[in-house]
């Protein structure tokens, strides 16, 4: 049965989910950001985990077809019980990565953590270099985390663990940055996820402050959205944003496990809170292993395997499709916003 969020003259429809819990090949492992390019296709980041950092990746497949093309990155090497840096920090490795957007060439720029660098590969995964280092000056970082890529190509990096935002050119060249901790306007306390939309304003999950901040495209304050809590319009460390072509604003409310849609007056409009099924990769691994469906149909409880467990990354296309990153469960759950005139038209469980 297709599922439906009619409201506000739009249809927002549940398509399918992509992706289930594998160290490599067609899965995830707590995937944090996403991105959508060209003849589309989707890269997924993998943070993984420290004692899997093998896993640590990009996956890069079709969204129609959910065809596996390939993956992007490789792990860091540990050093004893940490990872070390000096060791970690060769060519297109990942160590933490948290983000991810695409240029007007479909190269991938990727934000790490870790390394406190933007990791840059081309669209069939050549390593393009990188740059970043730790610090609080012009040109580094402390604990880079969102990043998101205007229509000239500049490239805006959340600096979390300072406390701003910074604009660099695509080469890596900084050009400017504003922010700085606190709880006011234009201030951030663990700023996280930022994108911009077609105006050029720019907007930011102000994690800690429980807030979505709308700048103009210099960094000057515009207005913010939301407070802290559970009820409609709060947010419980919201991660990310995505705003549409007609303006409307998604926001992954992360620890309320939930996606909440504003509209373009800041107006909640619907909340989502996961339709997910199996995916093909998961019905594909489940026909290779019988005992695993047996297993399956007798449990209790999967009816919870529908809802969004800790999205954390969010993005929409020009195709009106709304891509959600299911963190804990190891899937992208995808979305469609329907103009009401043409419900009916669409296959459920299509594109």
């Amino acid at each position: 049965m297709t599922t439906e969020y009619r409201v506000h003259g739009a249809t927002f429809r549940y398509t399918h989910t992509i992706g289930r819990g594998e160290e490599a090949g067609t899965g995830f492992k707590n995937p944090v950001a996403v991105a959508i390019g060209a003849n589309d296709v989707m890269y997924v980041v993998s943070r993984s985990y420290d004692y899997r950092a093998d896993a640590k990746r990009i996956t890069v497949c079709t969204v129609r077809d959910q065809d596996y093309i390939g993956e992007i990155g490789n792990a860091g090497r540990l050093g004893g019980d940490m990872m070390d840096p000096g060791e970690s920090d060769i060519d297109g490795s990942l160590i933490w990565p948290t983000a991810i957007d695409l240029d007007s060439e479909e190269n991938l720029y990727v934000t790490d953590e870790w390394l406190n660098r933007v990791a840059v590969f081309s669209s069939d995964g050549d390593w393009l270099g990188s740059w970043g280092s730790n610090g609080s000056g012009e040109g580094q970082f402390d604990k880079p985390s969102g990043l998101a890529i205007d229509s000239e190509d500049n490239i805006f990096i959340v600096d979390t663990g300072n406390n701003r935002i910074q604009k660099y050119s695509k080469d890596g060249k900084f050009i400017s940055q504003w922010g700085e901790h606190g709880s006011g306007e234009g201030q951030f306390d663990m700023p996280w996820g930022i994108t911009i939309d077609s105006h050029g304003d720019i907007y930011v999950a102000d994690w800690r402050n429980d807030r979505i901040q709308k700048f103009d495209s210099s960094g000057k304050f515009i207005s913010s959205l939301g407070s802290t809590g559970d009820k409609e319009g709060q947010f419980n460390r919201p991660t990310d944003i995505a705003v549409d072509k007609d303006g409307l604003q998604y926001v992954a409310d992360w620890d309320n496990d939930r996606v909440q849609i504003f509209d373009q007056h800041d107006d909640l409009i619907t909340i989502l809170t996961g339709d997910a099924t199996l995916s093909k990769w998961a019905e594909t691994k489940l026909d290779a292993n019988p005992d695993m469906r047996l297993q399956r149909e007798i449990a209790q409880g999967l009816e919870r395997e529908r809802l969004f467990r800790g999205p954390i990354g969010i993005e929409v296309d020009d195709e009106n499709r709304l891509f959600v990153v299911d963190s804990q469960r190891n899937r992208v759950q995808i979305y469609r916003k329907i103009d009401p005139t043409f419900v009916g038209l669409y296959d459920g469980g299509r594109l």
